[in-house]
């Protein structure tokens, strides 16, 4: 015993005069290493002390002499544990923080204090022990602070130099970086002082939290293995100890949620004043430009709000803290102006894209062209969504999605502009020759992408506009083909619609990324059906759109393939000309066309040359000659040949079954199949060039296939055998015209059609 205190007295000496030597210093200027060395003192002490009661006689209460010594040795263990801690948290406006081994070390000493005053103490839970958790609490506040005061400083100082010069602040940050010959352009600490500070005083914050919480769960384990031996009640002796014990680590589980409180409240009132300070230094900003810039800098001030508001759900122990309720009413405030804001930017871009839109080239070395404004409208909603997203608030995703359907609604921006047909011509577009339009080849035109950024660099409120609005339709008089312009005008409408409508499915696809949390869990019922509502939608208008790319190529096809409206009476010779529409001139051939033959008049029907002559009207055709070259979009080519083949199939059965005149023998049947076949061939030709699939245009021909087929059986009784080759669909022929072909065979009696149409019906 006499040992123990010797070494008691000569480490309590050793470590005061250290405590000494620290006094003089600022908190600020002490070491890890001397914070380190004092703690290892002060675990020494307690070691001792601990010795010292296990020599002493049970119980302490007694009057023994060396009971009355322990006990004035955890006294005076205690005051020195309450003299360090009191020189390391500092009365000035600054403490020791010297890294993760200072906060360790700090922690150890304040629980070493609390276990020294509960055995020195005849309460469970003596002043001192409230005493140490307040000032552990008020130690880490000051923490935060003194790590997170650099960064708000540099932006306070900020804020009063530009209130000097009375100039935003945000203008004053740009002219700071532009006059900063050092300056990368890529430090965001300069360009965003607003969102550094919140995130290095989050961040602080969730780093000094973050232990505590570690700790905290783990009292709360040790605590219940307590609990669990308390019950069993083995002896006195570990009942005592696991009393001790229980009022140590119950002190300890308060101090945490004490101090968890304390800097989650502390964090959220800085954050919410930094918060403010963005806000109200971004109230005033006029360019488009700027307030991009303001967008991204508020998405990710959000982003870190909402980061830190999921974090600190689970911080509150008894209900919901005062720190968690400043901070969500604060972010409610971000993501209303965020939206608010993203909306206006959004249809302000929206409306420059239209006023600046333009044909652009979408693939190189080919003259295929799209309105600017579909791929520009793409862009920017593309850029929204993903900013929106940044900010992991479901509320803000889904405000933004509904802005972007209504953009690209049928009431839309977008639609009208397409139907107006703006950006489906240039005025550039003039007849030039070969080599000038070789080098227009090699070299796309400017995309109208480029223009919209472009103009976004100039200030809204300058003359821009007027000049831009120069460029308007109406294609001048002199050189200018002007069916071709039309053409190419209507052709780039047909891209646009169709690039309308895979844009919105794009769209709708990426909403699916967004259905998902930032822990790629699956959003709130009510969040998550407002989204699929919202995407849901813009499906709806990539089928509208596609439904008007439909009814805008029957007009198109009208126009330049012709149509014709009544077969009954074969047309005029006018028809016959090259420069007829192309259906015409396929239906003046087929009014000639005599298929009651026989071997010999086959021969020279079926000849290579008449072949050609039967595609020429297409072959010579300007559409067809244009979709050839590539012009049209590959979906947009392929359903336009589609329906001029279901053009011509209409054409061919209308004409067989109207003009009564016309019979079929064998042989005329054997040539109608070649001449189907050279047709499916021909327009199947186009899809095969761009690796496309010809099962449309082939499932079009279907009804002439079989046409064919009935009319080469021998014998009406023969199609008995194949009427399973029909079936019920659209693309089928229906029993009434299966009677109506099988009639045209001069050589079958009506009798013998009525037998097998009874028998197949």
């Amino acid at each position: 015993m006499e040992s123990l205190l010797e070494d008691f007295y000569i480490q309590l000496e050793e470590t005061r005069n250290k405590v000494s030597s620290y006094q003089h210093l600022q908190p600020n200027e002490i070491q890890s290493a001397q914070i380190t060395e004092c703690h290892i003192s002060i675990d020494a002490i307690y070691r001792t002390v601990q010795s010292m009661q296990d020599a002493a006689p049970m119980p302490m209460e007694s009057d023994d002499v060396y009971a009355a010594m322990t006990q004035n040795c955890l006294v005076k263990a205690n005051q020195l544990c309450c003299d360090i801690l009191n020189t390391f948290f500092g009365a000035a406006k600054t403490v020791a923080d010297a890294g993760l081994e200072c906060q360790q070390a700090i922690a150890q000493m304040v629980e070493i204090s609390i276990r020294l005053s509960v055995e020195s103490s005849d309460t469970s839970m003596p002043a001192e022990i409230i005493n140490f958790a307040e000032k552990y609490a008020e130690y880490q506040r000051a923490v935060l602070r003194q790590r997170s005061k650099p960064s708000i400083a540099a932006l306070a100082n900020m804020r009063k130099l530009a209130k000097a010069q009375s100039i935003p602040v945000v203008e004053y940050i740009r002219s700071t970086l532009e006059h900063d010959t050092h300056n990368d352009g890529d430090n965001d600490v300069e360009k965003r002082p607003h969102a550094h500070a919140i995130t290095f005083i989050f961040g602080e914050a969730s780093s000094l939290i973050h232990p505590l919480i570690l700790w905290k769960d783990g009292i709360s384990n040790i605590l219940l293995q307590l609990q669990e031996q308390d019950a069993a009640r083995e002896n006195e002796h570990i009942s005592r100890v696991n009393c001790f014990e229980t009022s140590v680590q119950s002190s300890l589980l308060k101090m945490c949620n004490s101090t968890i409180d304390t800097l989650h409240k502390e964090a959220s009132t800085l954050g919410k004043t930094v918060g403010e300070w963005f806000l109200a230094d971004n109230s005033h900003t006029a360019t488009i430009s700027v307030v991009d810039s303001n967008l991204d800098e508020m998405a990710f001030i959000c982003q870190v709000l909402h980061r830190y508001e999921a974090f600190s759900r689970h911080l509150a122990h008894d209900g919901e803290s005062e720190g968690s309720s400043v901070l969500q009413q604060h972010l409610a405030e971000h993501i209303f102006l965020y939206s608010t804001a993203e909306a206006k930017l959004l249809s302000y871009n929206i409306e420059t894209a239209i006023e600046l839109a333009q044909p652009v080239q979408i693939v190189m070395g080919i003259d295929r062209y799209v309105p600017s404004v579909v791929e520009d409208a793409y862009y920017i909603s593309q850029r929204c969504l993903e900013r929106a997203s940044s900010t992991l608030s479901p509320k803000t995703i889904i405000l933004t999605a509904n802005s972007l359907v209504e953009v690209w609604g049928t009431n839309g921006g977008i639609h009208a502009a397409l139907m107006e047909q703006k950006g489906c011509y240039a005025a550039t577009d003039t007849v030039t020759d070969s080599k000038n339009k070789h080098a227009n080849i090699e070299k796309a035109p400017s995309s109208g992408f480029n223009l919209f950024l472009s103009a976004l660099e100039k200030d809204i409120d300058g003359g821009s506009k007027a000049s831009n609005q120069t460029r308007k339709n109406n294609p001048s008089s002199g050189n200018v083909d002007i069916h071709r312009v039309q053409m190419d005008v209507q052709i780039c409408l047909l891209n646009g619609l169709m690039a309308a409508s895979s844009a919105c499915n794009s769209l709708s696809t990426l909403f699916d990324s967004l259905l998902l949390d930032d822990n790629g869990e699956a959003l709130d019922n009510g969040d998550s059906s407002m989204l699929s509502v919202a995407k849901e939608q813009l499906q709806i208008y990539s089928k509208a759109y596609h439904e008007i790319l439909t009814s805008q190529i029957h007009v198109f096809l009208e126009e330049w393939v012709g149509k014709v409206v009544s077969t009954e009476t074969p047309p005029p010779l006018i028809a016959s000309l090259p420069h007829s529409p192309s259906i015409h001139r396929l239906f003046y051939q087929l009014s000639k066309q005599n298929y009651d033959l026989n071997a010999n008049s086959l021969k020279d029907a079926e000849s290579e040359e008449m072949m050609k002559h039967l595609v020429s009207p297409f072959e010579e055709s300007r559409l067809m000659i244009e979709i050839q070259n590539g012009k049209c979009d590959d979906q947009v080519a392929r359903q336009l040949l589609q329906e001029v083949s279901h053009q011509v199939v209409q054409l061919f059965l209308s004409t067989l079954f109207n003009q009564k005149q016309r019979k079929f023998s064998e042989w005329g049947s054997l040539l109608l199949g070649k001449q189907i076949r050279r047709l499916e061939e021909y327009f199947c030709s186009y899809i095969l060039k761009t690796n496309g699939n010809t099962s449309s245009i082939l499932r079009t021909f279907k009804r002439l296939a079989q046409t064919v087929t009935i009319l080469q059986c021998t014998t009406p009784r023969d199609w008995v055998a194949m009427k399973g080759e029909v079936g019920d669909t659209e693309f089928d022929l229906s029993q009434g015209e299966i009677r109506l072909v099988m009639s045209l065979r001069s050589d079958w009696t009506g009798e013998a059609i009525d037998a097998v149409c009874q028998l197949t019906g």
